[in-house]
C-alpha cells in the first residue's frame, strides 16, 4: 500500500543540475514510480541513485520494469534486483502498453494519491502514463536502436488527473541524476551494508580492503561499488567551500608525491 504523506519540505523530490543548482522535480508526491527499460536502458546502479532519492525526500519508491514483451530473461532480471536491494522495494515487471498496467499500479492509484514518473529518457514513462490515463495525452517518440536512448519527447513536468481520483507527474528524462543526499538518506537506501556492517572484524572499517569485512563477503561487488561513489559523492556535497578548496590542495599533493616516486 502506499506509505503516509510526509509533510514538509522532506516531502520533496529534487536534484543537482549539470550547472550545480538544484532543480525540484515535484513536492507533496506519496509514491515514485521509477521508470526503467528492460532494454539497453537497465541499470541497477542508476536505479540505486534513483532510490536514494525517493529515500531522501521520504518518498515511497516502486520499480516500474518497462517493455518487458522485448525482454526474454525478464524474471531473471527481477530475482537479480530482488537480490541486490536492501530494502527491496515493489518491483513490477510490465508491458507499457497493456492496459492491465492499471491493475498492477492499482494499489498505489487510489484517490488522492500522487504519484510522479523518473526515469531516464526513452524508458517509457510517458507511454505508461497515458495507459494510466485512458487515453493518449502525452506525446511518445522513438528510441536509438543502439542504446536505447529517448529523445526527449516530455520537456516539462506536466500534473495529469487518472480515472479513480489519482494524479501522476510525467517528468523529462534525466542522463545523470545527482541526488541531494545526506549521508542518513544513503543508509536508508542500502539498509544491508549498514546492517552487516555491525559484523566487521574492525569498528572503524571502511568496507574496502580491511580483513574480517563482512559487508564485502555478504554485499554485491558492484552494489558496494556503487556505494563508496555515492557516499564519495554525498560528502562532497556536505563540504563547505573552505573544505573543498582544502581537498583539492591535498589531492593536488598527493598527486605531485605519486609523479615523483
Amino acid at each position: 500500500m502506499a506509505a503516509d504523506r510526509p509533510t514538509g519540505p522532506f516531502n520533496q523530490l529534487a536534484r543537482f543540475n549539470e550547472e550545480g543548482a538544484r532543480q525540484v522535480y515535484a513536492s507533496n508526491v506519496d509514491t515514485a514510480l521509477l521508470v526503467m527499460g528492460l532494454d539497453g536502458d537497465y541499470n541497477p546502479r542508476r536505479l540505486e541513485r534513483y532510490l536514494g532519492l525517493a529515500a531522501s525526500a521520504g518518498v515511497a519508491p516502486v520499480v516500474v520494469l518497462s517493455k518487458a514483451d522485448l525482454c526474454a530473461d525478464t524474471a531473471d532480471r527481477v530475482a537479480e534486483l530482488e537480490r541486490r536491494l536492501r530494502p527491496a522495494p515493489p518491483i513490477l515487471a510490465l508491458n507499457g502498453n497493456d492496459p492491465s498496467c492499471r491493475e498492477a499500479l492499482a494499489p498505489w492509484l487510489g484517490e488522492g494519491q500522487t504519484l510522479v514518473l523518473l526515469g531516464s529518457s526513452g524508458a517509457g514513462k510517458s507511454t505508461l502514463s497515458n495507459v494510466l490515463l485512458g487515453e493518449a495525452i502525452q506525446t511518445v517518440g522513438d528510441v536509438r536502436n543502439d542504446d536505447s536512448r529517448g529523445r526527449h519527447t516530455t520537456t516539462a513536468r506536466t500534473l495529469l488527473p487518472c480515472p479513480g481520483g489519482a494524479c501522476i507527474i510525467d517528468t523529462p528524462g534525466v542522463r545523470g541524476l545527482q541526488a541531494p543526499l545526506d549521508e542518513r538518506a544513503l543508509a536508508g537506501s542500502f539498509t544491508d551494508i549498514v546492517e552487516l556492517a555491525d559484523r566487521c572484524q574492525f569498528r572503524d572499517c571502511r568496507h574496502l580492503e580491511e580483513p574480517g569485512c563482512a559487508v564485502r563477503a555478504g554485499v554485491d561487488a558492484d552494489r558496494l561499488r556503487n556505494y563508496h561513489k555515492l557516499l564519495r559523492e554525498t560528502r562532497r556535497l556536505e563540504q563547505s567551500p573552505l573544505q573543498r578548496q582544502q581537498q583539492r590542495r591535498e589531492w593536488k599533493a598527493r598527486n605531485k608525491a605519486a609523479r615523483r616516486r
